[in-house]
């Protein structure tokens, strides 16, 4: 199951993932992205329950847990790997292109002059492309968690990457220019079949309005917006000693933090994955709520919940503020 999560993610750089927490079919587990259930071992198929599954999944647009009646349900979305695809390499697209490499991202720079694509020039980039903006669908491959930022130097070279990126998933797409020029690519793509709704999708003007003149300015407006929207619904962290222990196929159990109230050194998503003779990779914050989850963890053969109690009266926990934290344990390549 989890194997084939971090395929998947490794591969769209996006997943999103539900599973049921309590009732009699706790446990079955939804990959939106394939279309997959995963039961847990021994459980008969209830397709009432996928389908109650499928539809609360879709419809959930952050991690956390979901409630609908008497029934619970932990929706998490994964990223990995975020991309920044600048088509255009123009005098903005440097320090974007910089910028988004300090923020961590993949930076690929597309451009129809090759002049403009050399190492030399783009030296921080970790993949230059030199073709035509009518070539776009061939030469970048679709990418869940893709960040695109259109600054090409006409309205031609607009049309032809936006027709490209709104027929495929992103994370965001944004294009500059003035008014005036927007208004000419916006027409010629409604007069082409694409809906009012698709194309309030793009960010055009391009940016936070910081009133950047310079192309510094300009840039750092333009990756602000982008963090603006990267972190505008909380997602799950992909623990990369996580990841290696699950990809070793070794049984074990997956413990993660579903829910927190007051103060917690690690959020919602958090993950640590706890093998059969008590070691451990990653973290849900160590102290002694680690301590007692992964000792928990050692024995366990079904899915369940647990919480645990911080703050007051729990001194040796070392969480002032009090509070508790719901942990949901999930065996792994039993």
């Amino acid at each position: 199951m989890y194997q084939t999560i971090y395929d998947v993610v490794e591969k769209r750089g996006r997943v999103k993932t539900g599973i049921l927490l309590n009732g009699k079919d706790a446990g079955l587990k939804y990959l939106l992205e394939e279309s997959s259930f995963f039961y847990p071992e021994g459980a008969e198929r209830n397709k009432e329950a996928e389908e109650f599954l499928k539809v609360s999944v879709e419809a959930a647009v952050e991690t956390g847990v979901v409630k609908s009646g008497d029934r619970e349900i932990f929706v998490e979305t994964y990223e990995k790997n975020p991309r920044l695809i600048i088509l255009g390499g123009g005098h903005v697209s440097l320090p974007v292109a910089e910028i988004g490499r300090m923020l961590g991202f993949h930076v690929t720079v597309m451009d129809d002059r090759e002049e403009f694509v050399t190492e030399e020039r783009f030296p921080m980039a970790d993949e230059r492309i030199f073709g035509d903006f009518d070539t776009l669908s061939d030469r970048i491959p679709p990418y869940e968690n893709a960040y695109y930022v259109v600054v090409t130097r006409g309205h031609l070279g607009d049309s032809a990457c936006a027709r490209a990126i709104l027929k495929r998933p992103f994370a965001y797409f944004g294009m500059i220019g003035s008014r005036t020029k927007v208004r000419i690519t916006r027409e010629k793509l409604l007069k082409e079949g694409f809906t009012e709704e698709q194309l309030d999708q793009i960010h055009a003007p391009i940016g936070l309005p910081i009133g950047g003149q310079m192309p510094a300015e300009i840039a750092v407006s333009i990756m602000a917006e982008i963090v603006q929207e990267k972190n505008r619904h909380f997602r799950t962290y992909c623990d990369e000693e996580v990841e290696a222990a699950v990809r070793r196929r070794t049984p074990g159990t997956m413990v993660t933090i579903i829910e927190k109230k007051g103060s917690s050194p690690r959020g919602t998503g958090s993950k640590m994955f706890v093998f059969r003779d008590g070691s451990t990779a990653g973290s849900i914050g160590g102290g002694k709520v680690e301590f007692e989850a992964g000792k928990h963890a050692v024995n366990i053969r079904n899915t369940e919940t647990k919480v645990y109690e911080l703050g007051q009266g729990a001194g040796d926990l070392g969480m002032i503020c009090g509070g508790t934290v719901r942990v949901l344990f999930e065996p792994v390549n039993m």
